[in-house]
């Protein structure tokens, strides 16, 4: 499987753990290419020009923070650059964050549009989803083969939109994107509006999949590069 980890290179910290998780992967057989991540310095508007969905977190953040909002659009766009990508390429790939570390080899080529990669260590820390109350000691059942979340899937996108209570990715840590889902993904971008990475991928824009026990966990320090940079 080919795969992407990005990183923040002006920031030692990401690069050291990027250059970990290359090792981790490589380790279980795939193939994996490092890539300088967008960031609000590097951001270039123009080129992710999709309407923010009304009523969504990354239009908040625009309104009351702009540095916020420059970081989170920042973290979308590397993985627009992805879907394209994928598209034009016709295969699926991988987007990976710098903090991820593979554990097993990847043989699920079965899913459909997107299969969650760590989904067993989405909520427990370092996480930042394992510290709220009411999402810690979430366990997804066990899946040997791609499953869709179930029922009791606690992480739902709460804004009032048309996104409103479908299930969300627990994070972009680590995850596959087939063609029918990058398209998928992008035709979602341009109706409806783009949204904060992983309330932007919900099971209202994509089909998500996972599978347990996860190929994929974090590594062990959390650099929380998505809020501060």
């Amino acid at each position: 499987m080919k795969g992407f980890i990005h990183y923040v290179a002006s920031h030692k910290g990401s690069v050291e753990q990027a250059k970990q998780s290359y090792d981790s992967f490589v380790k279980h057989g795939w193939d994996v290419e490092l890539v300088e991540g967008i960031t609000p310095e590097t951001l270039v508007e123009s080129e992710f020009d999709y309407p923010l969905i009304k009523g969504g977190r990354l239009i908040g953040f625009r309104s009351e923070n702009n540095r916020t909002y420059q970081i989170k659009k920042s973290c979308l766009s590397n993985q627009i650059r992805l879907w394209r990508k994928v598209v034009e390429m016709d295969e699926p790939m991988a987007f990976i964050e710098h903090d991820a570390i593979c554990i097993a080899p990847y043989n699920n080529d079965s899913f459909d549009e997107l299969l969650c990669l760590n989904i067993e260590y989405a909520f427990q820390p370092p996480s930042v989803l394992g510290t709220l109350s009411h999402l810690k000691g979430y366990k997804a059942p066990l899946a040997f083969s791609p499953k869709p979340l179930d029922i009791g899937y606690p992480l739902r996108y709460y804004k009032s939109n048309v996104y409103k209570n479908h299930p969300m990715m627990p994070g972009t840590a680590a995850y596959v994107v087939s063609p029918k889902g990058a398209k998928r993904l992008l035709a979602s971008a341009e109706k409806y509006g783009i949204d904060q990475s992983d309330f932007f991928i919900n099971t209202h824009n994509v089909n998500i999949e996972y599978i347990s026990p996860s190929p994929v966990k974090f590594n062990t320090k959390n650099l929380n590069t998505s809020h501060k940079l």
